[in-house]
């Protein structure tokens, strides 16, 4: 006689997902798809604004190499304040006369020529104002000191992008004596 097993069926092996493992593993994979599209305009927007300070450093910067080496008054006529008459920024001789110059129609690199339509919208602003030596908070009359006591002046240079300032700053000169070697 022939002993018989039992019969029994081996335990069936599930293939695939159930349709709420499906949903879940969608959702997030959703969440992580969404979170990355963010994350990438976030670094755009952060890119943009980089590049924008960076452009506007720049034209701060070409302002103040403009700058350099000029004197603090005009040494010709040192009561007076501001460009003289008929001076250009071509011909500025002196600290003093970029006082109140924006750049117009576009910004000037370090030469004082026009950076031209590549940089439209783009917009420099100068203001000099006179301060204490000892208190560069305190500003003083232009020029109104005899020579040997007068004051420093500090030089501000505004970046406007599109009617919205970007970037400011700020350097201080001294007096220097037209006379002196």
């Amino acid at each position: 006689m022939r002993y018989r097993f039992p019969s029994c069926r081996a335990p069936r092996v599930r293939r695939g997902f159930t349709l709420i493992e499906a949903a879940m593993t969608t959702v997030i994979i959703g969440v992580g798809c969404v979170s990355m599209l963010a994350l990438l305009g976030a670094g755009t927007m952060a890119n943009g604004s980089g590049a924008e300070l960076t452009t506007a450093m720049h034209l701060a910067g070409n302002l103040r190499e403009a700058m350099t080496g000029l004197r603090y008054a005009d040494p010709t006529s040192p009561t007076h304040w501001g460009a003289e008459n008929g001076e250009t920024l071509a011909t500025y001789n002196d600290i003093d006369d970029f006082d109140a110059w924006s750049s117009n129609p576009y910004p000037i690199d370090a030469r004082r020529n026009s950076l031209g339509s590549s940089y439209s919208g783009w917009a420099q602003q100068v203001k000099v104002d006179c301060v204490k030596p000892d208190d560069l908070q305190t500003t003083t009359p232009h020029l109104t000191l005899p020579p040997e006591l007068r004051p420093t002046c500090r030089i501000t240079v505004t970046i406007v992008h599109n009617n919205r300032q970007v970037y400011t700053q700020n350097w201080i000169a001294s007096y220097s004596d037209p006379s002196a070697p």
